[in-house]
């Protein structure tokens, strides 16, 4: 008899060999099967609709549908035995019916499914869309559809299957220790080449050997003796003591908008849902958890059997409802009581869905994570939250795993990131490796959180995963394995919170920094629902008279899910949701007019709880007068006007002063000198230029703002035309019109307003330039470290001088509305104002806004497999996004952390932009007397209650102050410290007393006594 094989370099690709010929012997007794389907729609019909529908047969090798249709497939089954499948062979996303009921899902990585016993006819609701998009054998949606290549019966060799994973995960783990052992080294399963292994760990050797006789074994034997054989391997490479725990999570991240529209990301709900469902009844350890209550209700809607199973499946604990947010939010461009209300209504969903509300956040893909978020989880019963984003880092490695999350306010939650993996695994050994490897924190938790699935469109884990999870644990070099939900992980995380280390402040993705400006139409109708609502809710606390806003405020907050508002989503999601937009705003605007008191007289509803000055028209009439608006009240205009008018705006040359602002243009249109109360402002250069930016980002267009881009503006200094531009006395400035970049055209109004200490820009742009990136330039003198952004709840220091890499990477920063440059003590500098604009570079004290930018939208760059033009239904006419007109407000103001409240940057980006509601009827008295003293303490939202005689009065702290506020409510009202739903924590009073500290988010409660 030889002696062993001297040559252990050859033995890799005999076990790759084996498993091909183990894997190709599987599924055997493949029987066609006939289908039947129904013409495809492009809107999805109820399984009994279908049953009414006329049915044709299905060739196999046939495209069928255009992007996004359905089509009901029907197959009558013919006897069959205990073990057998079904196999769905087509490029789309399927979600297999069992007695009118959703079985489990069919994709690129579900192929089969086991048959229930004593199926007899079973339908499958198809849908032209490519799913599982990262898995290996998803190969995008054919130009002339979905290719269906047939459906079969297949049954499954149970000894083969097991024997396959068996083998299979120790072979991975050799790969795995050789290509980590020896990097550089070439891939050991090649068939010819092979490096001597001349340097290896005895247990790489060992593990060598023992597969070798396991193939003996299968050659000479067969499987089954192959698989005792590996029992006894398995027990020899085991370890008694590990040092880490891997806890596994099954997750499928389903993005409910992104490469399809809604009512594809309803669909995925209901084919993921069933497809995890079934997986339980297989594999009983498996554990799964989903976020955002707006996928159980669509399934609730659409499929309310399958969500009884759901909460018995979350009954039981193999399931669990988490995340605290209606949608995965992103968090950086709502408004702060919108994102807030993003936690209130999605914990307030799990409450009366599944009993209880969620103590974690559940966020894995969003592009940057405000400061203000763990404050907003505090308020709203969240400890816990978890990402894998803060891997994506394009600079900086983000330095921490597991650590406690400080807000900027000083609120703390427990937080893990992934670091080395993502958030779609495959339950790879690599993946389970690179978990423990990647643990920063590993010394203090000796556990790791491996989210198990396929995400990016959901699917969620498979067979595979979980089979793979079983032979795993504890195997040398590999942690332990467990499944386990995420809150259960998150409780013994915070059990060592002590030993985490802090981060505090925002959490600053350096990538996918242009989706503070892609689609910026729709940026402008979202922030317009954002006033809408803000109006509409004002009204309601003032009146008394309530009426349902659910259905707006939960339109406007699945908005917020993270590739809607960032624009990286198709074309299909912006053009049914940008009008949606626009025409809820303009619904709810109505029916707030028709909900104010009836009368004849003119009124002004003000809706800030801030007071109003400025100039307002009476009905029809040009004349303007200067009128002073309480807050949160309605006044007849007759009674609003104030008897002294302001010094009038004069207009000379290219000059324009009010009295208390003045600004002079230069020759070429831009600003060369600004002043406030004669204090002339430090420019650098002229203000309010602009700069066209080729704009090609190397990997993902419409997400981001390449470094380079920055290099490659080019002035826009054409002639331009400067005209006077003057509305009566009171608004007058300079229109300046000039050609941009190649094809493009604008006009800016630099305007001063009689009475008011701001300076207004208002730009009408033609724009098409394509790839390209407009910026309006501020350049200053002011030169401290920091520039002061406004965040969607308070404001955040960001560094504005490249000092280190770090500081570097911020070359585009979100602004939620405003940005401010100043001196050292921030009692002199320039805030930037804008009305729906939420991008900028800030360096040097230049604040270079980015007005738009117009890269290939999502689809027409290299995600173009998954949605091939030649079936689109509707096409935009251009790849590009934002090509045509744009109107963008603006304002520049003097900024101080000492100016009164009404001027504070926060307060002016609030009511500048939101002007008050013209409707004819009777007054309505403020139930706000005074604020007094704090004025960095901004009031920013009036939230009623279903109490018709209380609201919630909602500041946010905007300039890293400490103080108090008195707030004086008005004769029949008194006001109490509440927590963020309106439940009162302390007495009623006239008048209260609020201390607040940094960046506090501060709810007190009115009530009419």
């Amino acid at each position: 008899m030889m002696s062993p094989n001297p040559f252990p370099q050859t033995i890799p690709n005999r076990i790759k060999a084996l498993l091909l010929r183990l894997d190709a012997q599987i599924w055997k007794g493949r029987t066609p099967l006939k289908v039947e389907a129904t013409e495809s729609t492009r809107e999805p019909v109820r399984l009994a609709e279908a049953k009414c529908k006329k049915l044709s047969p299905v060739a196999p090798r046939s495209a069928w549908g255009r992007l996004f249709d359905q089509r009901w497939c029907r197959i009558r089954l013919p006897k069959f035995g205990d073990n057998t499948f079904l196999e769905w062979q087509d490029q789309g996303e399927a979600t297999l019916y069992v007695n009118s009921q959703p079985y489990a899902g069919l994709d690129v990585a579900h192929r089969k499914v086991r048959l229930p016993k004593n199926a007899q006819e079973i339908w499958i609701a198809s849908h032209c869309i490519q799913s599982a998009i990262w898995h290996p054998n998803a190969t995008g949606v054919s130009q002339a559809g979905s290719v269906f290549d047939g459906a079969f019966l297949v049954e499954r060799d149970e000894e083969i299957w097991n024997a396959f994973f068996d083998l299979e995960v120790l072979h991975h783990l050799f790969l795995d220790m050789f290509t980590r052992e020896n990097p550089g080294k070439s891939n050991p399963e090649v068939p010819f080449g092979n490096e001597p292994m001349v340097t290896a760990s005895p247990v790489q050797r060992q593990l060598l050997r023992g597969l070798e006789h396991a193939a003996d074994v299968c050659d000479t034997e067969g499987p089954a003796a192959m698989r005792r054989y590996l029992k006894r391997l398995y027990a020899d490479l085991r370890l008694d003591k590990t040092f880490l725990k891997c806890v596994l999570t099954g997750h499928a991240h389903i993005d409910l908008v992104w490469l399809w529209p809604e009512r594809m990301g309803e669909m995925k709900a209901v084919h993921t849902f069933s497809t995890v469902d079934h997986l339980m009844d297989t594999y009983p350890e498996f554990r799964f958890a989903y976020s955002q209550p707006a996928s159980y209700e669509t399934v609730a809607r659409n499929e309310p059997g399958l969500l009884k199973r759901v909460k018995r499946r979350v009954a039981s604990g193999q399931w669990e409802a988490t995340g605290a947010m209606y949608v995965e939010s992103d968090t950086l461009l709502a408004c702060g009581e919108a994102l807030l209300r993003s936690f209130m209504a999605g914990q307030d969903s799990f409450d009366q869905m599944f009993g209880r509300r969620s103590r974690l956040t559940w966020l894995p893909d969003v592009f940057g994570y405000s400061a203000c978020l763990p404050q907003m989880m505090q308020l709203t019963g969240v400890d816990y939250f978890f990402t894998t984003k803060m891997t994506w880092n394009g600079i900086n490695r983000f330095p921490h795993s597991s650590f406690v999350w400080r807000g900027n306010d000083g609120s703390e939650v427990v937080t893990h990131v992934t670091q080395g993996i993502g958030y779609v695994t495959s339950m790879e050994v690599s993946q389970v490796q690179d978990s423990q490897r990647f643990h920063l924190q590993s010394d203090v938790h000796r556990e790791s959180l491996l989210p198990t699935g396929f995400g990016d469109g959901g699917g969620g884990p498979t067979s595979e995963m979980c089979e793979r999870a079983r032979r795993m644990s504890s195997l040398v070099s590999l942690p332990e394995i467990e499944w386990d939900q995420p809150e259960a992980f998150f409780d013994r995380l915070a059990e060592v919170r002590a030993k985490l280390p802090v981060h505090q402040g925002e959490c600053y993705l350096e990538f996918h920094r242009g989706t503070y400006t892609t689609h910026g139409h729709l940026k402008s109708a979202f922030r317009g629902l954002e006033r809408a609502l803000q109006v509409a809710e004002a009204a309601q606390c003032v009146s008394g008279k309530r009426r349902s806003l659910e259905h707006p405020w939960k339109r406007s907050i699945f908005a917020q899910f993270h590739d809607y508002i960032p624009g990286s989503s198709v074309w299909d999601v912006y053009a049914e949701g940008v009008p949606e937009l626009r025409r809820l705003a303009a619904e709810e605007i109505k029916r707030t007019a028709e909900s104010l008191p009836k009368g004849r007289e003119e009124c002004l509803f003000n809706p800030h709880p801030l007071p109003l000055r400025g100039w307002y028209c009476r009905g029809k009439s040009t004349k303007a007068r200067y009128l002073e608006l309480p807050p949160l009240s309605s006044t007849r205009f007759d009674h609003a006007v104030l008897a002294d008018e302001p010094e009038p705006v004069v207009v000379e040359g290219r000059t324009v002063s009010n009295g208390t602002v003045s600004f002079r243009l230069g020759a070429k249109g831009w600003v060369e000198r600004l002043a406030w109360e004669g204090v002339e402002v430090p420019l650098a250069g002229p203000l309010g230029q602009l700069t066209v930016h080729r704009d090609r980002a190397a990997s993902f267009e419409a997400w981001d703002i390449d470094r380079h881009v920055l290099n490659l503006g080019v002035l826009a200094d054409a002639k331009c035309v400067i005209e006077p531009f003057e509305t009566c006395d009171h608004r007058g400035g300079l229109k300046v019109t000039r050609p941009v970049g190649k094809q493009s055209k604008v006009s800016i109004l630099f305007y001063l307003e009689s009475g008011s200490p701001l300076l207004h820009l208002e730009i009408d742009l033609d724009w098409r330039e394509e790839e390209s990136l407009l910026k309006l330039r501020v350049p200053t003198k002011y030169a401290s470290a920091h520039t002061r952004c406004g965040i969607p709840y308070g404001s955040i220091l960001r560094p504005q001088i490249g000092t280190d890499p770090k500081a570097e990477a911020m070359w585009e920063v979100p602004l939620s509305r405003y940005a401010a440059v100043y001196d050292d003590g921030e009692s002199d500098g320039l805030f930037l104002a804008t009305e729906a604009k939420y991008g900028a570079g800030i360096r040097e004290g230049e604040i270079a806004l980015s007005v738009v930018r117009s890269p290939r939208m999502t689809g027409f760059d290299h995600h173009g497999s998954v949605w091939p033009q030649s079936i689109v239904r509707e096409h935009p006419g251009t790849p590009f996004s934002d090509l045509g007109r744009h109107h963008v407000k603006l304002a520049l103001g003097r900024y101080s952390i000492n100016l009164p409240r009404e001027r504070q940057p926060a307060a002016v980006a609030e009511t500048l932009f939101t002007p008050p509601l013209v409707y004819s009827g009777a007054e309505l008295a403020s139930p706000l007397r005074s604020l007094d003293g704090g004025p960095t303490l901004v009031p920013a939202w009036a939230m009623p209650l279903k109490d018709r005689q209380a609201f919630v009065l909602r500041f946010h702290e905007v300039a890293g102050q400490r103080g108090e506020t008195a707030i004086t409510a008005a004769d029949g009202w008194k006001v109490a410290p509440c927590a963020a739903d309106g439940q009162a924590e302390g007495e009623p009073k006239a008048r209260l007393k609020v201390p607040f500290t940094p960046n506090q988010i501060k709810s007190v409660r009115f009530a009419c006594e």
